[in-house]
């Protein structure tokens, strides 16, 4: 499975519109919609605007903004790992929590989120000057637990295979996806290295 972050300021002079639908017709089945600078009206516009323009098998969530997730009926919401643990009102869609070490891993696992956001599994320029963690990450923390771990943080249709062969659920990518000239062959890429992996 394949998620997009998305990111207004790397699309350049395309559209985030035009990029997510041309992402999701390719193959893209999970958005997480990740503005921060928005406002919540902002946002919601935005949300709709993206929902008309990509297939109905192609699903967003909302990063952090759980009043603007409700208010639209989004598919789910994506939580970093400490709200996630104070987190007290009912949301009745996905949960998925960002997660940076093994301890924050099993501790959402058992608290009973939907998916964990695994990172940083490799160099990216997001993360400069932290040590990636690499795919013995994922490989770790698929064993500890039974929640579908995506994989974030450098990941390029080059080594995409090295996270699903850990036990990766799928991988989440932005400025490869978001930047490129051609997206529809990027996703195509990442598509075909990732075949006979699925979990």
């Amino acid at each position: 499975m394949i998620y997009l972050i998305t990111n207004r300021s790397i699309c350049g002079d395309e559209k985030l519109e035009k990029v997510i639908e041309s992402a999701s017709k390719a193959g893209v089945e999970r958005i997480i919609l990740r503005e921060k600078d928005l406002s919540s009206k902002e946002l919601e516009e935005l949300y709709l605007s993206i929902e008309a323009a990509i297939p109905s098998s192609t699903k967003i969530l909302i990063n952090s903004n759980i009043e603007v997730a409700n208010k639209v009926g989004a598919f789910g919401v994506q939580l970093p790992f400490k709200i996630f643990m104070d987190l007290k009102e009912d949301f009745k869609g996905q949960i998925g929590v960002s997660v940076h070490s093994l301890a924050e891993g099993v501790q959402a696992h058992r608290k009973g989120c939907s998916y964990l956001l695994a990172s940083h599994i490799f160099p990216t320029t997001c993360k400069e000057g932290l040590a990636p963690k690499g795919p013995s990450f994922i490989k770790e923390l698929t064993t500890l637990v039974s929640t579908p771990v995506i994989a974030l943080g450098g990941i390029l249709p080059s080594n995409c295979n090295e996270v699903m062969k850990n036990g990766a659920h799928g991988i989440a990518v932005m400025s490869t996806i978001l930047s490129a000239k051609d997206i529809v062959k990027v996703v195509n890429d990442y598509s075909r290295a990732m075949k006979g992996y699925t979990q």
